[in-house]
């Protein structure tokens, strides 16, 4: 069946991979990548746009009438793709509103404009954040309370009730998806982008957030991408919330290892600060119980530690660096 797409933060790290993996599908019949390109540029998207199928709206998710306006003459089989949202969960620390806004206020937005237009179908990026520190290790859906130590957290957890709500109470289909650390080529943010920074601005020392030793689940953000598109062929109808992520862990200290060995660096000092969590809101610990991703049929093809290690390799060949 020919589908027509809406990618919300499509011209962002993995909206622009989702929207490339959507366009190498002859199935697809339209992309709409909807950003307002407050965390990213277009670089990412503009070569995408040779493919007719693809049109790119620069808008921000809260003009609810011109998303809408986007969505007008869709059909209930169509799908969005609500990926939108603050790339820094450090940044709600100091502005309160803003996961909210992004979140909360934004998943309302695009549920109101679908609600006014024709889709049915919200595919949706939330995070492990909703956990807050879990009680349980490995953490599974069914894990709780929730309760989020961050706004950020606090944000996609107010994003999924609202999808709950509307799926009860307008049919939607709604397939909230918790993400683990999600890396690979384009990104801008995240400990490995960070640690090349810092390493490319003074090479003989690393500051390190937090004391090293929190680990968290890293997969690829082509993996990310197919694991959404399988399970939610799998899922069914109504909400649904799915752990999607990697087996295992990595630390902070295998990840600097790792960029420094990849950097071709040595006698890099390393500095930690912080305690046991890198910044206010961080999760030390992110280890999830995937059994219900398995039993679908999906896992990661590449695992942690290999994830970090490609990752960091595209990250400097984006940068054109060179071994010393």
């Amino acid at each position: 069946m020919r589908r027509r797409w809406c990618v919300t933060g499509g011209a962002g790290f993995i909206g622009s991979h989702f929207v490339e993996r959507l366009l190498a599908d002859e199935d697809t019949a339209e992309v709409v990548a909807y950003d307002n390109l407050s965390n990213t540029t277009t670089r990412w998207i503009e070569p995408l746009l040779t493919d007719p199928r693809l049109s790119f709206v620069h808008a921000d998710i809260l003009d609810t009438g011109r998303l809408a306006g986007e969505l007008t003459g869709w059909s209930a089989a169509d799908v969005v793709v609500h990926l939108a949202s603050s790339v820094d969960m450090r940044r709600g620390y100091h502005d309160r509103g803003l996961d909210l806004r992004q979140c909360a206020d934004g998943t309302l937005s695009v549920l109101n404009a679908m609600r006014e237009t024709g889709p049915r179908t919200v595919l949706f990026a939330s995070s492990s954040t909703v956990y807050g520190d879990p009680l349980v290790l490995p953490t599974p859906e069914s894990a709780g309370p929730y309760a989020p130590i961050s706004m950020y957290g606090a944000g996609k957890l107010a994003a999924e009730a609202l999808l709950s709500a509307f799926c009860h109470l307008d049919g939607f289909t709604a397939h909230a998806f918790r993400f683990g650390n999600v890396v690979g080529a384009r990104m801008n943010h995240g400990v490995i982008h960070d640690f090349i920074e810092k390493l490319g601005d003074r090479e003989d020392r690393l500051h390190i957030l937090g004391d090293g030793r929190q680990r968290k689940n890293y997969f690829l953000v082509e993996e990310c991408v197919d694991g959404i598109l399988t399970a939610s062929g799998l899922l069914g109808e109504g909400f649904h919330v799915l752990n999607l992520g990697n087996a295992g862990t990595v630390s902070v200290d295998e990840i600097a290892a790792v960029v420094i060995e990849e950097m071709g660096l040595t006698g890099v000092k390393q500095v930690h600060e912080g305690g046991t969590r890198g910044w206010p809101g961080d999760v030390p610990v992110v280890e999830y119980d995937l059994a219900r991703l398995h039993a679908l049929g999906w896992s990661a093809r590449t695992d942690c530690l290999s994830a970090v290690r490609i990752c960091a390799r595209r990250l400097l060949a984006e940068r054109g660096w060179r071994r010393p």
